[in-house]
This record gives structure tokens, C-alpha cells and sequence, in this order.
């Protein structure tokens, strides 16, 4: 009798356990795609590869589903700037197809990442 109840018991946190899982698995699309746009957007001012840097305005608008970014005075692989989208721990930053060219994650207020070819890249907000 009482390996009955220690196995009914057993079968009901298991099963708790398991729609736990389902309910996260199939959590509203997005629930953690990341911080909210409106976190980053604004303007910066992009660093890399010891070059004077450029600016780029990251927009909450959105253009053909995509959040808008705008560069000015970048150069290289960065003047192909044209979206952007909040991840997990940062933001990408994204050319016209969509790709990312460099995914940021926060340091003690600096945006730091890496470009393909392995340069880094500090983003700092400009505050107007």
C-alpha cells in the first residue's frame, strides 16, 4: 500500500515536471528573444580596430519587419549597416539581407563585439 502512494506521488511531480517543460517549450514566440528595443535605441558611436569610429542611430521603427539602423562614417565591413535586432544578451547588428555582421553584449555600459574577421568592435551611447 504504501509503495502505491510513494509511486502516485512520484507519477504526479513527474507529470507537473513534464507540463512545466511543455509550457516553456511552447512559450509565447519572442519571450526571450532578448532586452526591448527600446533599451538600445538611440544613438552611438562605434569603435574598432583603433580607426576614430563612426555613428549609428538604431531606430524602434521598423522597415519591412526589420528595426531600422542607420550609419554614418562607417567604414568596411560596418557601412553595411542597415537593421538591427535585440538577442538574448546584447543586440546584432544586421546588413540588407539580414545577416549578422556583429552580435554585442554588455560590459559595464559598453556594447563589445566581434566582426568576422576577428577585429573588435565597442559601441558607446551618445548622450544628446
Amino acid at each position: 500500500m504504501a509503495g502505491s502512494v510513494l509511486m502516485s506521488a512520484f507519477a504526479s511531480r513527474t507529470a507537473t515536471s513534464l507540463w512545466v517543460i511543455i509550457a516553456m517549450l511552447f512559450a509565447a514566440p519572442g519571450a526571450d528573444a532578448g532586452p526591448a528595443p527600446g533599451q538600445f535605441a538611440g544613438r552611438w558611436v562605434i569603435q574598432s580596430g583603433g580607426t576614430d569610429g563612426c555613428t549609428l542611430e538604431l531606430q524602434s521603427e521598423r522597415s519591412g519587419g526589420r528595426l531600422v539602423a542607420r550609419s554614418k562614417g562607417c567604414k568596411g565591413t560596418l557601412a553595411s549597416v542597415r537593421a538591427w535586432k535585440p538577442v538574448p544578451r546584447g543586440l546584432s547588428l544586421l546588413d540588407k539581407d539580414g545577416t549578422a555582421i556583429v552580435t554585442f553584449e554588455p560590459v559595464r555600459g559598453i556594447l563589445f563585439g566581434r566582426l568576422v574577421d576577428g577585429t573588435l568592435v565597442a559601441m558607446r551611447r551618445i548622450h544628446d
